[in-house]
Parts: structure tokens; C-alpha cells; sequence
């Protein structure tokens, strides 16, 4: 026995579960319509002590000598007074500035090196301190290593102006030794 339904001699079970099909989509894809036009979730803009601190490198980078001085030594009152994070990692910023009159890699990497590591601080400024320490202890090697090969090539110079010397005396022995046959 069949249960297709024939009305005037046409076959009504493929067109009307086609039909059925059909809303059924519609139904799933008006459930899902909103949550597609939904805006996506806006991002979340932080800012810490590692944005401070690139906002305090740009502002120093700009300033001129005697404003770079002030701000040295205030950085360096506010370090002795309070020994933060943020205090030290000011003033090393300020020793590592080029250019300057106060510019000392070796007491920054003091400072870097004397860095409280709390095991419960995950704070930026930590990450922070090793990238500088790492950067700054690379610094230190290669101008030892240039340090070296300066003195090496003076005294390849004095070497060279030496032998120089030498064969200028062999030249005039032989001409001298020429000029008596």
C-alpha cells in the first residue's frame, strides 16, 4: 500500500517534501541570521607599563640636552627614593639614550642585573628587562670585540711602519753600496 497522494492523476510526494525540505532551510537559516549580524566583539585596547615606558623613550627622544639632564636627574632622585619597576626601568632607559652626557651602558646593566626577579610578577616590564639586558650585553661584547681589533690594527700599523723603516734603510745601503762601484 502507498501513501503518495495523487490529486487529478499527479504525484504530489516529491514536490511537497521538497517543499517541506525547503522551509525547513529557511527555518534554520532565519535562526541563524542574527547571530551572523551580530558585530563581531570589539577588541579590548590595554595599556600598561610597557606602553609607558615606550611613551616615556619617545618623549625623552625629542628633548633637548638640558631638558634630557633634568629629566635624568629627576629620574634618578625618584629611583633612590623608590626602587619600582617602572622608576629603574626609566632610568635605564635614560642611561642607554645615545648622545647624551650621562649615557652609561655599564650602570644600566648594573641596574638591569640588580632587578628584583619575583617569581609572581608576569608583568611586561620583566620580558622587558631581559630583552634590554640581552641587547645591551650583545652592545658590551661587540665593543669589546671593536675595542680589540683597534688596538690589533694600530699595532699593525706600528708593524707596518717598521718594516717600512727596514726596507727604506736596505734602499739606501744598496744605493749607497751602488753609488762606491
Amino acid at each position: 500500500m502507498r501513501s503518495v497522494l495523487r490529486i487529478g492523476g499527479l504525484w504530489l510526494v516529491p514536490p511537497v517534501a521538497a517543499l517541506m525540505f525547503l522551509a525547513a532551510c529557511a527555518a534554520i537559516e532565519s535562526v541563524e541570521s542574527p547571530r551572523a549580524v551580530e558585530p563581531p566583539p570589539t577588541e579590548l585596547v590595554v595599556t600598561g607599563q610597557m606602553d609607558d615606558m615606550m611613551e616615556f623613550y619617545d618623549s625623552i627622544r625629542k628633548q633637548s640636552p638640558a631638558e634630557l639632564s633634568r629629566v635624568y636627574d629627576k629620574a634618578k632622585q625618584s629611583f633612590m627614593r623608590n626602587k619600582s619597576d617602572t622608576n629603574r626601568a626609566r632610568l635605564v632607559l635614560l642611561l642607554i639614550l645615545p648622545n647624551t652626557s650621562f649615557r652609561d651602558v655599564t650602570s644600566a646593566m648594573h641596574l638591569l642585573n640588580e632587578w628584583p626577579r619575583d617569581s609572581k610578577s608576569a608583568n611586561n616590564l620583566q620580558s622587558f628587562r631581559n630583552l634590554l639586558a640581552s641587547l645591551l650585553a650583545d652592545q658590551q661584547r661587540l665593543s669589546h670585540s671593536i675595542e680589540e681589533l683597534s688596538q690589533k690594527l694600530k699595532d699593525e700599523q706600528k708593524r707596518a711602519e717598521t718594516l717600512q723603516s727596514q726596507i727604506d734603510a736596505i734602499k739606501s745601503m744598496e744605493k749607497n753600496l751602488l753609488k762606491e762601484l
